[in-house]
């Protein structure tokens, strides 16, 4: 069943049931999501033209790897209470959610448009990839079968509705978090977020140069500049440095010193889903090394990884994997990634601590 939907398609026994299962899915994703609901914030025309912004960016880089970006009404989008999703997930995530079943997200509202804007771009790249769904057990209710490059396993329908074993679990988790990035260096030159961007690149800049300066190793300081992307209060913090003093030497030592605080403190925000990244690297570098030179780099065998998220089309990627890594390797890869913790990685980089 094709087109009647949000989803793209949806499995079941014969057409009536699918019918069914349409209905139902329209009505979630048309219906108000009472849970969200409950802690929703009024959203400002400053948050509506973050969201139109950070949207149409994020459907950009959809439509590169091959996908069709869903529409997505404005009310589909509720702007959260902060500490809501922590509340309402019972601890599992923090910050953001998403509905695949409704096509609806819940984003907590942020100190930072830009920080709004990045978990806004993370959960709408799980909401617009490719979703198709399957109707349960003698047409008894409808259920998510794909979503991405993540598959369900849908031969135990005994297990409850999302709690069946989810192949490529991690790996979406990863594919999303890597596109968050692209999307973050799209929205720099954006003069609603370049601001703050810029104070945190200047914080960064004069704490990478103290810890180049003191000798510590260039993979942390590289580390430490990729994977930073949130300070609290960064445009005070650089007057404050300005006003410090007129040395760079001491206003990069004061900086560094500033960081530290800030990290212990938990004023610093890193990008999320550092487990499920490093997994992926390590996958992607295996494959770019055993490829005898058909794949130069990781971003050109990520970007076969993004097509069969977005597009829904994953044969292509299995073929390409099964090529180099021999045959059965794209089904090893899907169990090696279906584990995993819902929860949000927060590991951060060790260079303070070091």
């Amino acid at each position: 069943m094709e087109g009647k939907t949000h989803f793209e398609k949806i499995i079941g026994e014969n057409e009536k049931e699918r019918e069914i299962a349409s209905q139902e899915l329209q009505a979630l994703f048309e219906n108000k999501d009472l849970e969200l609901a409950e802690y929703e914030l009024k959203k400002s025309p400053e948050d509506l033209e973050v969201i139109k912004k950070t949207e149409l960016i994020v459907d950009n880089i959809i439509k590169q790897y091959g996908g069709v970006p869903k529409i997505l009404p404005i009310d589909n989008i509720y702007m959260l209470k902060p500490g809501s999703v922590l509340e309402m997930t019972k601890g599992e995530l923090v910050s953001g959610v998403h509905k695949p079943m409704g096509l609806k997200v819940g984003i907590e509202k942020e100190p930072a448009n830009f920080l709004f804007a990045r978990k806004l771009a993370h959960e709408l790249f799980h909401l617009k990839s490719y979703k198709s769904a399957r109707v349960g057990k003698s047409g008894e209710d409808v259920r998510l079968y794909r979503s991405g490059l993540s598959m369900v396993d849908r031969k135990n329908f005994n297990e409850k509705a999302g709690e069946e074993k989810e192949y490529f679990a991690m790996l979406e988790e990863a594919i999303v978090t890597e596109c968050t990035k692209k999307f973050f260096d799209k929205i720099s030159n954006e003069k609603i977020f370049s601001e703050e961007i810029e104070a945190v690149r200047k914080l960064k800049d004069w704490a990478a140069s103290y810890y180049r300066r003191n000798g510590f190793p260039e993979k942390k300081v590289k580390e430490f500049e990729e994977e930073l992307i949130y300070i609290a209060d960064s445009r005070d913090k650089v007057e404050q440095v300005v006003t410090f003093s007129d040395d760079e030497e001491k206003r990069q030592s004061y900086v560094a010193g500033m960081l530290k605080a800030s990290y212990e403190s938990g004023e610093i925000k890193t990008v999320e889903r550092h487990k499920e990244r490093k997994k992926l690297y390590d996958l992607l570098d295996k494959l770019v090394e055993d490829s005898n030179g058909k794949f130069k780099d990781r971003n050109e065998i990520f970007d076969e990884f993004a097509k069969a998220n977005f597009s829904g089309n994953y044969l292509p990627l299995a073929q390409i994997v099964e090529s180099i890594l021999g045959k059965g390797s794209f089904r090893k890869i899907a169990e090696e990634f279906s584990e995993g913790s819902k929860e949000e990685e927060h590991e951060n980089f060790k260079i303070f601590n070091s």
